[in-house]
């Protein structure tokens, strides 16, 4: 069954590594490209994703914003959210935890890296 997997990052490079990562792994999902985080909150609660998948950095409102935005709304509560960032930084890792993220992982340099990510995301939501 093709579940669906909003991704929200504004580096278009990154999200085609990332569909790359998820076709090698195998994945079966439908990715619903968002490089606009104010349209995210409208695109993943239309679409009901199994998964988001948030980048921090990004012009405002930031990821932080985002996951806080569907955190916040009950109808979305199901819906988990992974954060791709760039950062090591453990302030970013403990706001993450403290808005309800359900996975951190630092930004793959590689495509065996987002290959990588693409199974454990397969393992974490999509089997």
């Amino acid at each position: 069954m093709t579940k669906k997997v909003v991704v929200v990052d504004d580096n278009l490079f990154d999200i085609s590594m990332l569909r790359r990562g998820l076709r090698a792994a195998g994945a079966d999902v439908d990715l619903i490209e968002v490089s606009d985080s104010a349209m995210a909150m409208k695109v993943i609660a239309s679409e009901g994703p199994a998964l988001a998948i948030v980048d921090l950095s990004m012009p405002e409102p930031d990821g932080f914003a985002v996951l806080s935005a569907v955190r916040s709304d009950e109808r979305l509560g199901d819906i988990r959210v992974l954060m791709l960032s760039g950062s090591t930084s453990v302030p970013d890792l403990q706001k993450a935890e403290d808005l309800g993220v359900n996975w951190y992982r630092v930004k793959p340099d590689s495509l065996d890296g987002y290959r990588d990510l693409g199974s454990e995301i397969m393992e974490f939501v999509l089997s």
